[in-house]
């Protein structure tokens, strides 16, 4: 039961970087050419080693503090109708190094936006605010989502997932 608990929060949240799938490529073609030149198998074991250690090290600093960020969605009560209006987001970095961050807002279905994230370097122990405006076009209420936040290691190896839920309604009136 612990077992399924650990995997089940691992399999949702622990994400390795592209970095760490070109490392490994690249030993596997050493390990080829190994084959013809028998002194590139050493040098692809060391390789593997040193990127497993890596990938240990960087999970071990990356998810060894259980509130290591803290993140909340601001904006106003109501929305003018065509008028830009602001969402802050509001973010906590408590890791003791700093963190570069890929934000995913679940917008309201609204504004057809699939593809909406910004990026954010978050120094140690330090706040940060991410101010955006969205426009609504129609009247009615509008519906956010959680706040999704990839946060990458020192070592830019691994990346965990949070997400704050932070479900909002926003009811959009004619401009005022």
């Amino acid at each position: 039961m612990l077992f399924r608990a650990i995997i089940r929060f691992f399999g949702q949240s622990f994400y390795l970087d592209k970095v760490v799938y070109y490392i490994a490529g690249g030993s596997v073609v050493l390990y080829i050419f190994s084959y013809f030149i028998p002194v590139l198998y050493d040098i692809a074991g060391i390789i593997l080693l040193l990127l497993g250690v890596s990938v240990l090290v960087d999970g071990i600093l990356i998810f060894g503090k259980r509130y290591a960020m803290r993140a909340e969605r601001i904006t106003a009560e109501r929305w003018s109708n065509g008028d830009d209006n602001k969402v802050v987001l509001h973010f906590q970095n408590n890791y003791s190094f700093p963190i570069s961050a890929h934000i995913i807002d679940e917008l309201p279905a609204q504004f057809q936006e699939r593809n909406w994230y910004r990026k954010a370097k978050l120094e140690r122990t330090s706040e940060v605010q991410v101010p955006y405006n969205v426009k609504p076009l129609s009247r009615g209420e509008y519906a956010f989502g959680d706040i999704n936040v990839f946060v990458k290691g020192p070592l830019q190896l691994v990346k965990r997932r949070f997400v704050f839920p932070a479900a909002e309604t926003v009811k959009v009136y004619p401009s005022y």
